[in-house]
């Protein structure tokens, strides 16, 4: 570990840091939320739309999701409460983690040997390249700043362990202060399970820890605790991930290994020369053969590089192995989701590369030669600020996003179904249409994009279509109630009551959510006079949940007003056994009845 620099010039760059970061970050908090999985995580989730609550605590440490991140979701939880819906107060807290993360890493590659200047400006490539601006200006990644954050501080807080080491003096708190990031990190995104091979890796190198076999081993077991934490979220994670069907792509082994292989090499590409960044980059299902053997030359070509230079240059095999290990849970040896890879998963992999890149800078020992350096560092920053501001406005709203990434990755069958999805939120039916039916093209089984397409039949009044692709969509994917519930409406509004009844009761009971929607809309309903309707929806409702007493006030209001005043009063005494108290429902039942006065 090289020597602390003079503190004055540390506190300089790191502010610089700082306040470049943010200014360069700006530009996003001026946008709105979009419609991929920010509504999941903020704009419909009521849960977030609580505030920060003792029981929404609860919920971020319960919540059923993909994977188990509570320190995210009380980061939600708490800019609603200061924000509520005004997007660019969570824009904002994003871009102060990732402005904190930039001086973080600056103080993680000077205790990992790199004088100031040059922490600084690794620091500077991380922060300010392109491939930030997906994890920064997206809401919903706001997990990957808060376990970069957590990533880093693991990082210096080991850096202090290993030197209190060294020295023979006490590290037990330094040791804990480790463990307690690392365990925070886990809390804020999974991905960070591969850390403790990382902290191995160092190990090896600056630290120099691994002198010997025995000292490895000694250094393996002194990880134990961190192995049986990442062991246990890395098994939660999967478990929920199954539960939520986020396995929906079945790929054999041989095409996720390909894809693996090919992802390495791209991530690399795109550090070097980041263009056509989007937002998904589909799975191919396979890529040709030579482009996987184009990718795996690469990388041994990489790996037979850093093996030569092990003695010379040990940094170069210590940045690409933290390169391939931190990006091992990402990259679809066992999928999850549709995209074969993505931007925000370079957010600590490229750490390592971009360590080994500047540690491996020439040294110039004049003037003139540390001038040119200079101004081709400020060059290559300045260069990647402006690409990243311009990155910044493809997400400016939902349609930008995916017109962008439709644009920039043709026949993406993903990119079609989302912007047609935001294209149907505008309003704008036929354009939905059209990429809805560009989607099915290229994948006749997409059912997001036949749910979509039936969406704007639906609302064109072309009901026979709608409903026959909203029964080609759960063909699909079957279970889906909600699907089931859209359908049954369908089917009541064509004439078809006993089917929509028979789909509708299975969906309300495997879907407790449903329940209030159905009753507001019976409500509505009896509200306009559509007795039929209302008639229809209590009656579900009731048969889904017998105990369901408003439905039952409901479907009593509607008897009555359908000229059967005396089933309709049985459904209000039923309704009054069930809740005694309920509002104004004994007086409607009994009415206050005035008999004449006998005469005397």
């Amino acid at each position: 570990m090289s020597p602390p620099p003079p503190r004055r010039r540390v506190v300089l760059l790191a502010a610089g840091l700082f306040l470049g970061t943010v200014l360069l970050f700006l530009r996003g908090t001026t946008y709105g939320f979009v419609n991929y999985d920010d509504p999941a995580y903020v704009t419909a989730n009521p849960h977030v739309q609580a505030g920060l609550t003792w029981s929404g605590v609860v919920w971020a440490f319960t919540a059923p999701a993909d994977y188990w991140h509570p320190l995210t979701w009380l980061s939600h939880l708490l800019d609603w409460q200061l924000y509520g819906a005004a997007a660019g107060g969570h824009h904002v807290t994003s871009v102060l983690w990732h402005a904190l993360n930039a001086v973080l890493a600056f103080l993680v590659f000077q205790r990992l040997g790199l004088t100031a200047l040059r922490a600084a400006f690794a620091a500077a490539l991380f922060a300010w390249h392109p491939l930030r601006v997906e994890s920064v200006v997206w809401i919903t990644e706001r997990k990957d700043v808060m376990s970069g954050a957590c990533f880093l501080l693991t990082l210096l807080a080991y850096a202090g362990y290993v030197e209190r080491r060294a020295a023979g003096r006490p590290a037990a708190t330094s040791y804990a202060l480790t463990l307690a990031a690392f365990a925070a990190g886990l809390m804020c995104k999974p991905m960070l399970v591969t850390l403790p091979l990382v902290l191995l890796i160092l190990d090896v190198w600056p630290f120099r820890r691994a002198g010997s076999r025995g000292a490895f081993a000694r250094l393996v077991l002194e990880k134990l605790p961190f192995l049986l934490l990442a062991a246990a979220v890395a098994a939660l994670t999967v478990l929920m991930q199954r539960q939520v069907g986020a396995f929906v792509l079945e790929v054999p082994l041989t095409d996720r290994v390909g894809n693996a292989v090919v992802a390495l090499a791209r991530y690399l590409g795109k550090l070097a020369w980041p263009s056509d960044l989007i937002v998904c980059y589909a799975h191919p299902g396979s890529w040709p053969v030579l482009i996987v053997a184009g990718a795996a030359a690469l990388l041994l070509a990489l790996a037979a590089l850093a093996w030569r230079q092990r003695h010379t240059r040990p940094w170069v095999a210590a940045g690409l192995a933290w390169f391939v290990v931190t990006l091992l849970p990402v990259l679809g040896l066992v999928q999850v989701g549709f995209q074969s890879l993505a931007d925000r998963y370079t957010y600590l992999p490229l750490l390592g590369v971009v360590w080994a890149v500047v540690a491996s800078l020439p040294a110039f020992a004049s003037a003139r030669g540390r001038a040119v350096l200079g101004l081709a560092a400020a060059s290559l920053l300045a260069a990647l600020a402006v690409r990243t501001w311009t990155q910044q406005a493809t997400w400016r709203d939902s349609v930008t996003l995916f017109t962008h990434a439709v644009t920039h990755s043709p026949g993406n069958e993903v990119a079609e179904d989302l912007l047609s999805s935001a294209l149907l939120a505008e309003g704008r039916l036929d354009e939905a249409a059209h990429h809805a039916e560009r989607a099915l093209a290229l994948n006749p089984r997409r059912a997001t994009a036949a749910i979509s397409l039936a969406s704007v039949r639906e609302r064109q009044g072309r009901l026979d279509e709608a409903k026959a692709l909203y029964r080609t969509a759960l063909a699909i994917q079957p279970p889906a109630p909600e699907l089931q519930a859209q359908l049954a409406l369908l089917e009541l509004a064509t004439g078809e009551p006993a089917a929509a009844r028979a789909r509708l009761v299975p969906a309300l009971v495997a879907a407790p959510g449903l329940r209030a929607p159905t009753l507001q809309l019976g409500q509505d309903a009896l509200q306009r006079g559509d007795l039929v309707r209302a008639r229809f929806l209590f009656e579900v409702l009731i048969a889904a949940y017998p105990r369901e007493v408003d439905a039952r006030v409901g479907l009593g209001t509607a008897l009555i007003r359908s000229g059967q005043p005396t089933a309709g009063r049985e459904h209000w005494r039923r309704a009054l056994e069930l809740d005694p108290a309920y509002p104004g429902l004994r007086e409607a039942i009994a009415p206050p009845v005035f008999a004449p006065r006998k005469l005397q």
